[in-house]
């Protein structure tokens, strides 16, 4: 029982969301219905940056999430509070290297 007002503490960090700009770029490129669901899940990663959604990336230090056929790529920086969206864009595109 003594992990209920840790696990109450944890609601009440909210961590500082940043996105690269060739994230913010490629939201930006979306269809607005999308961009408002995609944003809408950004936004609550800063109250819970690790929801039951999201998979760690193998081969990166890095979290994604899916929103319909569209991917963010985020990672999470624990020491400053900072959550930084690193990508964002359709399934098919995400993973690509350039």
């Amino acid at each position: 029982m003594g992990s209920g007002p840790e696990r109450s503490q944890s609601h009440l960090i909210s961590y500082q969301i940043e996105f690269k700009d060739s994230a913010a770029k490629s939201l930006a490129k979306l269809p607005k219905k999308i961009q408002r669901r995609i944003q809408g899940v950004i936004t609550t990663l800063a109250t819970n940056p690790l929801p039951p959604a999201s998979t760690k990336l193998t081969g990166r230090d890095a979290y994604r999430i899916r929103v319909s056929d569209y991917r963010i790529i985020y990672s999470i920086n624990e020491n400053i509070l900072t959550i930084v969206v690193v990508a964002v864009g359709h399934r098919r595109d995400i993973y690509r290297k350039d």
